[in-house]
């Protein structure tokens, strides 16, 4: 009780303070963002490029490098080694970050105004202050039990679950265990009663009725798929999940593929969902690295999405997708893409080689705005 009306009556002015109070943040790299690199001693690798959605970043001839998750002087660090092992004697190399990525902070639970919270990853904001933003917590609130659910970084659906006292933080006023939040972090606040009596599960992202949900005996999938409205039109079906809380307060994920169950009734998918238990099925936008667009002598030539958590290279995008088309020339494929200065540039592959050798290493990974082209056969009688 004394959590909730010590958060909920805070002045501007003792927000303030407490902002105040915690220590600096060490930016890190996150996928979204735009890093303007230059190399010294390679005036053409000089351009601004995007980090990937599995947290990469593709420098050229030097290959793709995970940057995600280093700090900027990390970063240059890096790639000054990567170069300096097989192309020049010395690198010197220079990264500032053109364009931070955005995207709205999530906020769910025993809160007076939950909601969302518009966030860029240039800001500095505190669970504490996001807690203080949505109202504070209510009376009903687990506020030793706060939870984090973060992405993990590689561009897979995995979440990283970071639990937080916030209640001995503001009785002891001591907010030296406060965390930093991050774009498309989401706050999860617990309710005493879901906490104690386990009596509720928690539904979120692309469903019908996002929150918390009464749970009774013999709750499983279907079901409640059926209490939470069903999934939203831009749900991504294969891809749903739930954490499962254990008695130290790490999640097991166990991944639901609602297609397969409500599409292919495939029955054994259709397990239990227990009190406590988060319901999660992301957006098609979460799921998703972008797409690329199939032309020429195809089997399904149109758009294609590249998935999260596997190889998006040609040779598997073209063996899962349909195929090739019965006149294509395999051996001239070409790929069109924009570099990230403006440029147009064009990869020819021989994917033929790659399919009969059964040699994937010389795969071309795609990216988002690729544009396939599979020309015909030039026959002759």
């Amino acid at each position: 009780m004394a959590c909730a009306l010590l958060v909920a009556g805070m002045s501007a002015e003792a927000q303030g303070q407490l902002s105040k109070m915690l220590p600096d943040a060490v930016r890190r790299i996150m996928a979204g963002d735009r890093l303007r690199i230059s190399v010294q001693e390679d005036p053409s690798l000089n351009r601004v490029y995007t980090v990937a959605g599995d947290g990469t970043v593709d420098l050229g001839f030097v290959g793709r490098l995970v940057l995600e998750e280093l700090a900027i002087d990390e970063a240059a660090d890096f790639i000054e080694r990567k170069l300096e092992e097989s192309y020049f004697k010395q690198a010197t190399v220079g990264i500032e970050i053109s364009e931070f990525v955005e995207g709205a902070i999530l906020v769910v639970g025993a809160l007076h105004s939950p909601g969302t919270i518009a966030f860029r990853g240039d800001q500095m904001v505190t669970l504490m202050e996001v807690i203080t933003m949505s109202g504070g917590l209510t009376r009903e609130a687990a506020g030793n039990e706060v939870r984090i659910l973060r992405w993990k970084a590689g561009g897979g659906m995995g979440r990283q679950i970071l639990t937080v006292d916030v209640q001995t933080m503001l009785e002891t006023l001591d907010f030296s265990r406060d965390q930093f939040l991050r774009p498309r972090d989401i706050v999860f606040v617990p309710s005493l009663g879901a906490s104690e009596t386990r009596k509720e599960f928690l539904a979120l992202g692309a469903v019908g009725a996002p929150g918390f949900h009464p749970h009774t005996d013999g709750l499983d999938v279907i079901r409640t798929v059926m209490r939470i409205g069903g999934i939203a039109r831009d749900g991504i079906w294969s891809a749903a999940r739930i954490l499962r809380p254990d008695k130290t307060g790490a999640y097991q994920v166990i991944p639901v593929d609602l297609g397969r169950l409500f599409g292919a009734a495939e029955t054994s998918l259709n397990v239990p969902v227990l009190a406590g238990d988060i319901f999660f099925v992301p957006y098609a936008e979460q799921a998703s690295r972008g797409q690329v667009y199939l032309l020429g002598e195809v089997a399904k030539p149109g758009a294609v999405s590249l998935g999260m958590g596997q190889e998006n290279t040609l040779a598997r995008l073209l063996l899962t997708g349909g195929g090739l088309g019965k006149f294509a020339n395999d051996s001239k494929i070409r790929i069109l893409r924009e570099a990230p200065d403006g440029t147009r540039q064009t990869l020819y592959v021989d994917v033929g080689r790659i399919i009969k050798t059964g040699n994937f290493d010389e795969d071309v990974p795609l990216q988002n705005g690729d544009v396939v082209i599979v020309p015909e056969k030039l026959l002759s009688f």
